[in-house]
């Protein structure tokens, strides 16, 4: 295969780039905002020119090239983020930053373009948004195809379902030889193949659970454990908060009753609903999911609400004598008395799950991959085999970056100023490598 140039667009810890250069191509130039990940670039990559902010760059400074590739920023098309989409008027407008690009280069575009998102890009404005980026590339003369992927469906214990964009020009053939890789066994995917038990935490890891998250683990546990056997777990979320609780939910809310009607009813674990003042009655013994000013809930918390209350009825008797023995479930903190049992007939223990802390409550899922590492919470995926969560140089192999390649990657400075938040950021560079391989088609 031919060597082509590349550059790299908001190139973060260098994903794309590692994926190229191990495919035998030459990154010529690159560009990242954050000043830690600039400098940790150049040890990593000493040979590449790296520029901080893109609007801050002329056009005529970035070389000629082959290939753009980046991961435009995901936070205005992400449910983690506000999405606003293209009216973000900081992260939004990256895009037409690309198209800049490729209009400064018109004379000798770049044959092909790689670019990944999240998934939500494909649906944000009811699709407009992307039929935008689609219609641009294509007024430029490019061939455009898309799709989903994610890691795990390639064999690494990672589920990060990201939307690879893909472009050829349409002089040069355009997509015509292009395919996207073949799926594998995702039947064959496990995440024992990224755990090394023989590595030594980094300074300033901490992979333990505190004594809080601790009790958290082992109350659910006992939970799971001691649930009557001929009983089947629910697959929704257990929410506790409404074990015994029976305020309106349907066709009313607590904030559209009056004060003399919410002490009617039984709030948070079925507690009275005392007080004189409607704000601070809500806010102490209703749930914080049902403690909204509407006068209708939205039909999915309608449901789980629904689905709670039965679970609880259907199994009084046994979730009133846990609730006696532990009592401890009412003091923990709000996201922790909710728990996820995404494991539907598989043995009811957590021993051999994985486990992660989330806002939404505690998640217990196979130990077939890990949940997609965010920029947020990248460092709370608890193995209880090894007992630990995964440590940086595992959450570096979820990504498939090449620790060999980059031995700077967890240098003291590093660690401590966002290393989890870079690679909740990254690209994967095994699905990039797969993808480029058919991109390119220089022989």
């Amino acid at each position: 295969m031919k060597k082509i140039k590349f550059i790299d667009l908001y190139a973060g810890l260098g994903g794309f780039h590692q994926a190229l250069e191990q495919l035998g191509h030459k990154c010529v130039w690159a560009s990242e905002y954050n000043l830690n990940l600039r400098e940790l670039y150049k040890k990593n990559f000493p040979g590449t020119p790296i520029e901080g902010d893109i609007f801050k760059v002329g056009l005529n400074e970035i070389p000629n090239h082959d290939l753009i590739c980046g991961g435009f920023p995901c936070q205005p098309f992400s449910r983690a983020g506000k999405m606003l989409g293209f009216e973000d008027l900081k992260k939004g407008n990256h895009f037409f930053k690309i198209l800049e690009i490729l209009d400064s280069k018109r004379k000798k575009s770049p044959k092909y373009i790689l670019l990944e998102n999240v998934e939500t890009i494909l649906k944000h404005n009811k699709g407009e948004t992307f039929k935008v980026i689609e219609n641009e590339l294509e007024k430029r003369g490019y061939e455009v195809d898309k799709k989903i992927l994610s890691p795990h469906e390639f064999n690494i214990p990672h589920h990060r379902r990201r939307v690879f964009i893909v472009g050829a020009r349409k002089d040069l053939g355009g997509l015509s030889h292009f395919k996207f890789p073949s799926l594998k066994n995702k039947n064959e995917t496990t995440i024992n193949s990224i755990l090394d038990s023989n590595q030594k935490p980094l300074v300033g890891e901490n992979l333990f659970l505190t004594k809080e998250t601790q009790e958290v683990y082992d109350l659910w546990s006992n939970f799971i454990e001691r649930f009557p056997s001929n009983k089947p777990l629910p697959s929704f979320p257990i929410w506790s908060h409404e074990w015994g609780a029976n305020y309106p939910f349907e066709q009313k809310t607590p904030s559209s009753l009056s004060i003399k009607e919410l002490k009617k009813y039984k709030g948070t674990y079925g507690e009275d609903i005392i007080g004189n003042n409607k704000n601070e009655m809500i806010g102490s013994f209703i749930p914080r999911y049902s403690q909204k000013n509407t006068s209708k809930f939205p039909s999915w918390k309608i449901n789980y609400i629904r689905k709670n209350r039965e679970f609880y009825r259907e199994n009084k008797d046994f979730i009133d004598d846990f609730m006696k023995n532990n009592p401890q479930l009412k003091a923990f903190e709000f996201s922790y008395q909710k728990l996820e049992w995404s494991c539907q007939g598989a043995t009811r223990t957590f021993k051999d799950k994985i486990i992660q802390f989330r806002p939404s409550g505690l998640r217990v899922k196979l130990d077939n991959w890990a949940p997609a590492l965010t920029t947020v919470r990248t460092q709370n995926v608890f193995i209880p085999k090894i007992g630990r969560k995964l440590a940086l140089h595992e959450i570096a192999k979820l990504q498939s970056m090449n620790l060999a390649h980059l031995p700077d990657i967890y240098d003291g400075k590093f660690v401590p100023n966002g290393g989890y938040k870079a690679f909740g950021n990254a690209v994967n560079v095994d699905v990039v490598k797969l993808v480029a391989k058919n991109l390119i088609n220089e022989f």
